[in-house]
């Protein structure tokens, strides 16, 4: 009696709480329904669109900002990169024009050499007045302006003086300029980001100062061929300057394919190519022949070949450089535009916004009504199509798959495989109706899956009159799938064989069974009628064991035998060895009975069979 109080106590408590949730959804469900009370939820549903609205054109207003600012740093990257392709051809002719005026020194003044000077002179000033512009550079003076540096360039011309004037002071008064403005092209490099092609302008950077220490090296190249040796502080000079143009330019070549690529089909295998190696080597031992102003102008000439390639390598380079450039800046104007259109078109949809969330809240509510009968509707569906698919599948691999757990392919090691079919089955249907015949067979399987339900087994599938079951898998049961699918098929010959033919009076069922233990491997075959599908020889001896069976006869191979010799109440009997197809000659067994139910041959089979593993009559 204390345990039924208790009982109907926590039953009254619960049901107190559920009719105070009630009152409460009740009361909830009162509120939304008043005006007030919509018009507060509508506003809350409101208030909830605003906010991501307004922080979306926060958002889009400061990245169009910061797409402004990089769009301007290209802009101006762009533009010092268009700039030093021109400035370029002038660093390119200030080079050229310092070797003619170092072979000029050397040669002490050579009528052909100057005549040489004065042509590479006039180059210089073509290329200085066709610039765009000028570098953003204070100091040193003569750079303030193009004006400026022209006087500076006329001035020491006018006073240059082969005798007088040394080289070396020649060669710097040049360098000085070209490194200045060299420095100036690679400030682009360090304005540069990921998205500006830093590796393509460190190229081209590593490109301009190869470029100009190859044109140092020219001018001492044709000073040694004008005088025929070298002092050793030249010599030194020359190696720095040749060792620092090589190795500018394979860094160059590590940052850009393009260098490389072109290098090779323009330089690297080319008859200059050994002309200059074999010059330079001249060069590195210090031996000429003898002075010649003419060798020196071969080499001058081979030289400035070899800088009109890098030249040629420098311009594609850049050209490169702007279409890379021109691509960003089309992806950041494209950027700036989408946010604009999502900012304007934010602002624009806020109204239509709110009178559609308006039309929809009163659906909402309108269908909020109906959701709970549904909800309700829709889980005695979803309990119904569970229980449909467990008399598809096994439950455990039912379940999987619900929860979209791959089914993957289960090896069993031992499981008991049972197959049946009803004897004379051909001649029965010869004898019944289409319909008839579907009638009879699912009174016998109701009768059948009635039975197995006593039982640890699965059934696999139907087919025509053959059935098939298995115990062991997929959940696993020790050493006990042989004895269950022994009792099983036990109890199953004998219902089957006391009932009759529905629409043949006087005519019994009679089946044949066949049984065989081993290893198979189980899994989910299909995806439209997904079945749980069992392979393997010992599927195959099962169905030879039954084909090869006796009507009212249970037919186990050696291996059920065997596994069944572990409990010792069955009766078992050689069969003696027969041929099954496909396997050769076998020794086979019948299962005659079981101890039990010797003993309880006074109880109806139907009572016994129902507790037989676990008690005793």
């Amino acid at each position: 009696m204390a345990y039924g109080k208790k009982s109907i106590h926590v039953v009254e408590t619960s049901n107190g709480n559920m009719l105070s949730r009630v009152k409460r959804m009740s009361l909830f469900s009162e509120n939304l329904s008043t005006k007030r009370g919509q018009n507060c939820q509508m506003l809350k549903i409101i208030g909830l669109v605003i906010i991501p609205i307004i922080a979306m054109v926060i958002e889009n207003a400061i990245k169009i900002s910061k797409d402004e600012t990089i769009l301007c740093q290209a802009k101006k990257v762009r533009g010092k990169i268009l700039f030093s392709v021109e400035i370029g051809l002038l660093v390119h002719f200030l080079q050229i024009e310092r070797g003619t005026t170092a072979l000029y020194i050397s040669s002490g003044g050579s009528p052909l050499a100057l005549t040489s000077l004065k042509s590479k002179r006039l180059d210089t000033d073509s290329s200085l007045d066709a610039l765009n512009g000028w570098i953003t550079l204070s100091s040193p003076s003569h750079f303030r302006s193009r004006e400026a540096y022209r006087a500076h360039l006329r001035t020491y011309r006018d006073n240059l003086d082969p005798i007088n004037t040394t080289i070396n002071a020649a060669i710097k008064f040049y360098s000085n300029d070209n490194e200045l403005i060299i420095e100036w092209v690679g400030s682009s490099v360090q304005e540069s980001n990921s998205e500006t092609s830093w590796q393509l302008l460190t190229a081209y950077h590593m490109l301009l100062l190869s470029k100009e220490e190859a044109g140092v090296e020219r001018a001492l190249g044709s000073t040694f061929y004008a005088r025929g040796s070298f002092p050793l502080e030249d010599l030194l000079w020359y190696t720095e300057k040749k060792t620092l143009g090589e190795t500018y330019l394979l860094r160059s070549m590590q940052y850009s394919d393009t260098v490389m690529n072109l290098l090779d089909d323009r330089y690297t295998y080319s008859s200059l190519a050994t002309e200059l190696d074999n010059m330079r080597k001249q060069i590195s031992v210090n031996n000429a022949t003898s002075a010649s102003v003419v060798a020196g102008l071969v080499w001058f000439d081979n030289m400035t070949s070899y800088i009109n390639i890098l030249k040629t390598i420098q311009d594609t380079l850049a050209k490169e450089i702007v279409v890379s450039l021109n691509n960003n800046l089309n992806l950041h104007e494209m950027d700036v535009k989408i946010s604009i259109c999502i900012v304007v078109g934010a602002i624009v949809m806020f109204p239509v916004i709110v009178l559609l969330v308006y039309r929809l809240n009163k659906k909402l509510q309108s269908f909020a009504n109906s959701l709970t009968n549904k909800t309700y509707d829709l889980e005695q569906e979803r309990k119904r199509t569970e229980q449909l698919l467990y008399q598809m599948l096994p439950v455990s691999i039912a379940k999987r798959m619900m929860n979209n757990i791959p089914i993957e392919p289960e090896y069993f090691e031992s499981v008991t495989v049972y197959f049946s079919d009803i004897v004379g089955f051909t001649t029965i249907c010869s004898k019944s109706s289409p319909m008839q015949v579907i009638y009879m067979l699912n009174d016998l399987y109701s009768v059948i899956d009635e039975r197995i339900e006593k039982f640890d087994v699965y059934k696999v599938e139907t087919i025509g009159d053959a059935y098939m079951m298995v115990s062991g898998l997929p959940v696993r049961n020790t050493d006990q799938h042989a004895s269950e699918i022994a009792l099983m098929s036990l109890d199953i010959l004998e219902i089957v064989s006391q009932s009759q033919i529905p629409h043949i009076p006087g005519e019994k069922w009679q089946i044949r069974i066949g049984i065989n233990t081993g290893s198979v491997v189980a899994g989910v075959v299909g995806t439209k009628m997904p079945r749980y599908c069992l392979f393997g020889n010992t599927v195959n001896v099962a169905s030879r064991m039954e084909s090869t069976s006796e009507p009212g006869m249970i037919h186990i191979s050696q291996s059920t035998k065997n596994t069944l010799e572990q409990h010792p109440d069955f009766f078992v009997e050689p069969r003696g060895e027969i041929v099954i197809k496909g396997k050769g000659v076998m020794l086979t067994y019948w299962l005659l009975d079981h101890q039990k139910r010797r003993n309880c041959s006074h109880c109806l089979v139907q009572d016994v069979f129902i507790d037989q593993r676990n008690t005793t009559c």
